[in-house]
């Protein structure tokens, strides 16, 4: 049974260079109603509803006018502070490459 009843479960064949373990995470990521949502809502990953949830509970972002985010890739974070609020100067660091986030040019 799927987490979340958001239909069928996808099951991941296994490959040859795969480790089982790699396996195991691929099927808990395919099947992970958070990761669904995340694509259907246009953040790069499942953490920004982590942020949005703490700021929820507990207004971390709200009224921010700067903001860093160590550890930007892949943006999800970023995103979330970027959509709300818009005039925030975001400023993010990783070794990573990262696309730039939409919004504002200075990021």
């Amino acid at each position: 049974m799927s987490r979340g009843g958001s239909g069928g479960h996808v099951r991941v064949l296994t490959a040859r260079k795969r480790t089982a373990q790699s396996t195991r995470w691929l099927e808990r990521q395919l099947n992970d109603p958070y990761v669904k949502r995340a694509k259907a809502d246009g953040y790069r990953s499942r953490a920004a509803y982590k942020l949005i949830e703490l700021d929820e509970r507990f207004e971390l972002i709200r009224g921010s006018k700067r903001v860093v985010d160590l550890g930007l890739a892949p943006g999800g974070w970023a995103q979330v502070i970027r959509r709300r609020i818009p005039k925030a100067t975001v400023v993010g660091i990783d070794l990573l490459p990262v696309d730039p986030i939409e919004g504002r040019d200075d990021l």
